[in-house]
Formats: C-alpha cells, structure tokens, sequence
C-alpha cells in the first residue's frame, strides 16, 4: 500500500500530465483555427459539397478539442481537491 506521500505526489505528477495535456489541446484549437481559416478561404465563391465537409469537420473537431479541455481541466481540479482532502 502507498504512503499518503507517494499519493500525494502520484497526484501531483498526474496534475503536471494535465496541465501538459491542456497545452497540448490549446495547440491543437489554434492549428484547428488556421486550417478553418484557409478552409474558409478557400471556399470563398463556392458551395461545393466537399468544401462544406472539410469546414464542418474541422468545426466539430474544434468543438470536441474544446471539451476535451473542459474534461482534462475537471479532472486536474478533482485531483487537486483530493490532494487537499489528504492534507
């Protein structure tokens, strides 16, 4: 069985992956955001079928990006309440 120590910092490492991983998807977000501008551009003056596809794919790859933040941040804030419930 670990020690409350070694809980505690498993914890903490597990927090430092999160905040890793919450850049990580903020990247991702901003890549995202460039490949709709150029997506957007380029679709300028046309309604092709496949354009509209790409532009809506990458939305909803924004969209998930964003909650998989959303997710990553709430699990960083649960392990750092139960750290505090260690003391």
């Amino acid at each position: 069985m670990a020690s409350i120590e070694e809980v505690k910092a498993a914890l903490a490492q597990a927090t430092d992956q999160g905040n890793t991983t919450l850049n990580q998807i903020r990247s991702a977000m901003e890549n995202t955001e460039q490949v709709l501008a150029r997506l957007r551009a380029v679709a300028a003056g046309t309604n092709h079928a496949k354009i509209a596809e790409a532009i809506q794919r990458a939305e909803q790859s924004r969209q998930r990006l964003a909650e998989a933040a959303t997710l990553i941040q709430g699990s960083s804030a649960a392990t750092r309440d139960y750290a505090s419930v260690l003391g």
